[in-house]
């Protein structure tokens, strides 16, 4: 057995990639305000048409509260059970990971081929790391 807040390292980095999305979706939509690129009622139902940037900005933070969730479920759970491996910090890291490289991507080129390589390997992990777990429950 290892020391089990080292598990804990990889979420604060999850948590860290959030906030700084939420900074930038702040700066992003504080620019877009500023140039009148969108007006203050987009921000009542977010119906208005806006700029890409925009929107892309607003979908990745938004990505952070979909497959992650799984992330910090399972870092829960090895943590709760006091059972965290070697095994589950390198795919909490690769997790990790693979969510950053994700998050460049879409705020960078965009380029969906390469973005859905680094979502599949988010899910894959996770799918791995989920079933590690469920082996070392029963």
């Amino acid at each position: 057995m290892m020391e089990k807040n080292l598990i804990l390292y990889p979420a604060f980095m999850m948590v860290s990639l959030t906030l700084f999305l939420y900074l930038k979706n702040y700066l992003d939509n504080l620019k877009a305000t500023k140039k009148r690129e969108i007006s203050f009622s987009h921000f009542k139902a977010y119906s208005e048409s806006v700029p890409e940037y925009i929107e892309v900005s607003r979908q990745t933070l938004k990505n952070q509260f979909e497959l992650p969730i799984l992330f910090y479920f399972l870092v829960s759970i090895v943590f709760a059970l006091d059972n965290v491996s070697w095994l589950d910090v390198m795919l909490s890291w690769m997790f990790v990971l693979s969510r950053f490289v994700h998050c460049y991507i879409r705020l960078t080129t965009n380029y969906v081929p390469y973005r859905a390589i680094a979502f599949e390997v988010g899910v894959f992990t996770a799918a791995a790391w989920m079933i590690k777990i469920l082996f070392n429950i029963v």
